[in-house]
């Protein structure tokens, strides 16, 4: 599908830290046996060596049947506000920016699923659920397949980044440009390391443990990242 601006807007501002929420949750729970939801309660379960049980928000789904992502404030389940509350926040922000895909109720998405995507609707997913990140605050996120192939986008409560280092944040901006369209390269930069309190020139990202310098084209696309280690913290 096309992307509105002020979507593409919103991926920019906050598809880094978006991509190191999804890192450190394969960090934390990457061997987990099951996953489950109780939406009585609000609680999502990771199963495993790691176990974990936090608050969930329900953003919406992607159907193989309809071909379209449905908000969960419009599902017609009729789901309470506090478990729509990201999703609501998303719309709140539509609302005020006119951005199309964050107002109606339920988006459709193309077929078929591009090359590498896991299947139709994922990418959609994925890019809705960086706008309710935006939108909420609420960083990470999860999302699984259920019942006839659809899948099922939520935020998860309760978890914290790990302190910024140079080789991280070198894998998070290499891979999130990769995850998704990113329409201004320099804008997502600035963003995420206003986000992640990270000193930033323009040129260069000071962390801890090095510098990143950031090179862009005459597009303004990141053409070249090269970290230095600072002497003793290698």
């Amino acid at each position: 599908m096309t992307r509105s601006a002020g979507l593409s807007a919103l991926i920019a501002d906050g598809v880094f830290l978006a991509h190191e929420a999804q890192l450190q949750i394969v960090d934390r729970f990457g061997d987990h046996e099951h996953w489950d939801v109780d939406l009585a309660t609000r609680q999502f379960r990771f199963t495993g060596p790691t176990s974990a049980t936090l608050p969930l928000q329900l953003l919406g789904s992607a159907a193989p049947g309809p071909r379209s992502w449905l908000w969960g404030w419009a599902n017609p389940s009729g789901y309470a506000p506090e478990i729509v509350a990201a999703a609501s926040a998303a719309r709140q922000l539509g609302d005020r920016f006119r951005i199309p895909e964050l107002v109606a109720g339920e988006v459709a998405f193309d077929d078929p699923a591009p090359a590498g995507e896991p299947e139709p609707g994922y990418q959609l997913g994925w890019d809705l659920s960086i706008a309710a990140r935006v939108a909420s605050g609420i960083w990470f996120g999860y999302s699984g397949r259920v019942e006839g192939g659809t899948r099922v986008w939520m935020l998860l409560e309760g978890l914290t980044f790990d302190l910024p280092s140079a080789p991280r944040v070198l894998r998070v901006i290499g891979e999130g440009l990769s995850s998704t369209t990113v329409t201004d390269h320099r804008r997502a930069v600035a963003s995420y390391a206003t986000l992640r309190g990270i000193p930033f020139d323009g040129v260069r990202l000071s962390l801890p443990d090095g510098v990143i310098a950031v090179e862009f084209d005459q597009l303004g696309r990141v053409a070249a990242l090269n970290g230095t280690a600072l002497p003793g913290r290698a």
